[in-house]
């Protein structure tokens, strides 16, 4: 049996050396690919580009998508006022971003794993709304100068979260400073944080899209984390 093809999403990194020297780039973390081969399936990079039009055909190749953390998306598309403590996205990925997901969910079956900012984007994208800068107490969300934070999550009993992971309880690390607030009627928050902060939805209407705020592929030691990566790529295998 062939393994499958998983689509993994990029970051847009805005970076001008000179006024006239536009050398911005596409960024991607190698966890993700190392998550998704270790899982076995086969990594395929979607770039951003300014028409989504343009990689529709990557998305009847691949049999499953990860969308990937990020900066923040614009709080005005959940009808809040900007703040001083947004860090945005760039406006190319924002625009690419908003559209590729609209597609994804509504123009395919696609299995997702949606990871940190793709599952806040996910709760937008749903007629949901964030909380847009999370305080520092009582649990610490946030990466500090010692690296990232980690704190313990609960677990809704018989989501398909509880049942890829194989436990209701377990501890992830943190690397954020915004949350989900609020999700449409499409998807329902599956896990919490000890302070009631939102760590994990999931779609309703599928089988298979799933979204947890912490960085699984960045804790590829845990069996748990491994088994959630097994999980969505044998989805992505039916």
């Amino acid at each position: 049996m062939s393994k499958p093809l998983i689509g993994i999403c990029t970051d847009h990194v805005r970076h001008f050396p000179a006024p006239d020297r536009d050398r911005s780039y596409l960024k991607l973390y190698p966890q993700y690919c190392h998550a998704v081969i270790a899982a076995g399936g086969t990594p395929l990079v979607i770039p951003i580009v300014p028409h989504v039009d343009d990689i529709r055909p990557l998305l009847k190749l691949v049999q499953g998508v990860v969308t990937v953390g990020a900066d923040d998306y614009p709080s005005t598309w959940y009808g809040k006022p900007v703040l001083p403590t947004d860090k945005p996205v760039t406006a190319e990925r924002a625009a690419f971003d908003r559209e590729f997901v609209r597609v994804l969910y509504d123009e395919t079956e696609l299995p997702v794993l949606a990871v940190c900012g793709g599952m806040q984007l996910a709760a937008i994208f749903s007629g949901g709304a964030l909380i847009q800068d999370l305080p520092h107490e009582p649990v610490v969300h946030r990466s500090g100068l010692e690296g990232e934070s980690r704190h313990s999550i609960d677990v809704q009993p018989g989501t398909v979260l509880a049942n890829a992971l194989g436990v209701t309880k377990l501890e992830v690390n943190s690397l954020h400073h915004q949350a989900v607030e609020r999700v449409g009627p499409r998807l329902r928050i599956t896990a919490h944080a000890p302070d009631g902060v939102a760590e994990a939805l999931e779609f309703t209407d599928h089988p298979f899209r799933v979204g947890v705020q912490w960085h699984p592929e960045r804790m590829q030691g845990d069996p748990h984390m491994r088994k959630l990566f097994a999980a969505f790529v044998a989805a992505a295998s039916v």
